[in-house]
């Protein structure tokens, strides 16, 4: 039971260190904590010291522990892991890959795709907040699968164990401006692509077509980022 409470308390700690509802910078306070989620102290600090290893939360002595900010070294960090490990995980993919798992593919596409119809609507050309966080859940669904798909348990662990997969989608929650229709467009092409070559089995074409998405991912998140500190946002 105390098990299960602790895997609990920790994703749903986990999440809202992800999607911005503790904020970066938070101090994340034991005691407040485990009364708001109901929950007694020892889950609280457990699952902090495993958000503390996996460098979403930073320790500071004599002051507690506070959701990191990520900088924009921190992320060009994990696009360099994901790209290495998600390619390699495409290729696996495209020899183990089942059919449930395109089908699986298929319907994600096809929601990437609704979005997409949506965003041309817009008379921005752009996401609303509410559209990137449909998007971004995609995202990290379409990858996952795929990751899934590798039947690899260690590239797996890898990216499990170095949340690069949320801390990069995470970071960019509650930026809508970052979603044009141009990403869409261009982001949808990709998958359908990626989808086709494991369609094919074609291991080496999913290898270099995910770790050009990746790239392509990487320059968008990062130079909007820099374009945003530099306009003082």
């Amino acid at each position: 039971m105390q098990d299960t409470l602790s895997e609990k308390t920790y994703r749903e700690l986990r999440r809202k260190v992800l999607t911005g509802e503790l904020e970066a910078g938070a101090q994340l306070v034991n005691r407040t904590l485990a009364q708001a989620m109901d929950v007694s102290l020892a889950p609280v600090r457990e699952a902090i010291h495993r958000l503390a290893t996996e460098g979403l939360v930073d320790h500071v002595p004599g002051a507690g522990a506070f959701v990191r900010k990520s900088s924009p070294q921190d992320l060009e960090e994990l696009y360099v892991l994901r790209e290495a490990v998600e390619s390699c995980a495409a290729a696996e993919a495209a020899r183990n890959i089942t059919q449930n798992q395109l089908d699986v593919l298929e319907e994600v596409r096809a929601e990437f795709e609704a979005i997409l119809t949506t965003i041309r609507c817009q008379k921005s050309q752009m996401a609303t907040e509410g559209m990137l966080d449909r998007w971004l859940d995609c995202e990290e669904r379409f990858h996952s699968v795929i990751v899934v798909a590798a039947r690899n348990r260690l590239l797996a662990k890898v990216i499990e164990d170095y949340t690069a997969l949320g801390q990069v989608f995470g970071v960019q929650r509650h930026r809508a401006a970052i979603l044009t229709l141009a990403v869409a467009e261009e982001t949808c092409c990709d998958h359908a692509t990626i989808a086709e070559a494991l369609r094919q089995r074609d291991a080496d074409s999913a290898r270099r077509l995910m770790s050009v998405h990746i790239q392509k991912g990487r320059k968008t998140v990062l130079d909007y980022l820099r374009s945003h500190r530099r306009n003082g946002g």
